[in-house]
């Protein structure tokens, strides 16, 4: 019986359907930290001079919206931990469909105890990236008494954008920026197990910069990772008997040169040049720019990322 498959995803989609709705609504809404277009460089191969259209833009919230989601940051808090239980609970029902456990408990602490004592075949994307698995398992397992004085015992204050829990021995203030980066660890994680996010280069700088930002959370080592940057690079590439030798290492050098000390990513367009006209077009997402140093493009090569010409002039 395989493991992890398209109905496996297909049933943590249902577990976590609403609290992806609601993130997703608070992300469309820019309640959380607003939104922004990325950067485009545009460089002619092997030419020192770069144009740069600087495009970013943040949209913050209104105080009006802030004051709202200071109202829902218990509520956020919450939800992010379901999606955290419902993570677990779909790995745990995934080893009992195959006979590694007897049976998926009820309660949170036995399900935390389980995982810490079994002999468990995690999903992929956690045999390949162990630290997500240890990083998640350590926010399910320490956030779960603070999680249980909100719902049980209504046990918090919101006050200057920060959420307060307190229990019996212990005590946890989150601000809302750290609570954003707890929203967007866990549903990020989520959406890859179901299938509806990629997992690569970004996601994963991505993933280590918010895990960040929540040190105090999981109280593992940091990765002292910055925050990734993505641009769009355009590269105009003149024909050369035959072929368009796209020069990516001094794509990388102007890159460096532009932004210093940043940790850039980028979606790479090559427009092909014969004479002064584009004669061909290829578009390769951040996770499939290639790595060497010259790209020989043909128009016949590298079909997968061939795009009509109407389309590069988007």
């Amino acid at each position: 019986m395989e493991m992890y498959d398209q109905v496996a995803q297909e049933r943590l989609k249902e577990k976590i359907g609403y609290e992806l709705w609601l993130f997703d609504f608070l992300s469309e809404t820019e309640t959380f930290e607003g939104g922004s277009n990325i950067t485009t460089i545009v460089l002619v191969n092997r030419q020192p001079s770069a144009y740069v259209a600087d495009t970013l833009a943040e949209a913050l919230g209104s105080e009006t919206v802030m004051k709202v989601l200071d109202t829902l940051m218990p509520l956020t808090f919450t939800a992010s931990y379901k999606i955290l239980d419902m993570i677990f609970e779909w790995i745990l029902e995934e080893n009992k469909k195959v006979g590694n456990i007897r049976k998926v408990p009820w309660k949170f602490r036995k399900k935390i105890k389980v995982i810490s004592n079994s002999q468990l075949e995690y999903p992929p994307l956690f045999q390949s990236n162990q630290y997500i698995r240890e990083y998640l398992f350590a926010l399910y397992s320490n956030l779960l008494e603070f999680r249980n004085e909100i719902v049980h015992r209504n046990n918090f204050s919101v006050s200057d954008n920060k959420l307060q829990i307190k229990t019996n021995e212990n005590s946890l203030e989150i601000a809302r920026e750290e609570l954003g980066a707890l929203v967007r660890t866990v549903v990020a994680v989520a959406k890859m197990f179901a299938g509806i996010l990629p997992f690569g280069k970004r996601e994963d700088c991505l993933l280590k910069y918010h895990l960040d930002r929540i040190g105090e959370l999981h109280g593992l080592n940091e990765f002292k990772q910055t925050k990734p940057l993505l641009i769009d690079v355009i590269l105009k590439v003149p024909e050369e008997k035959g072929i368009f030798p796209a020069d990516l290492k001094f794509v990388r050098e102007q890159i460096s040169r532009i932004y210093p000390n940043v940790d850039v990513l980028y979606n790479l367009k090559i427009i092909g040049l014969v004479g002064d006209k584009p004669s061909a077009c290829w578009i390769f997402p951040v996770n499939f720019v290639p790595t060497g140093d010259i790209l020989e493009l043909r128009p016949n090569t590298y079909r997968k990322y061939l795009k009509p010409l109407d389309e590069c002039q988007k």
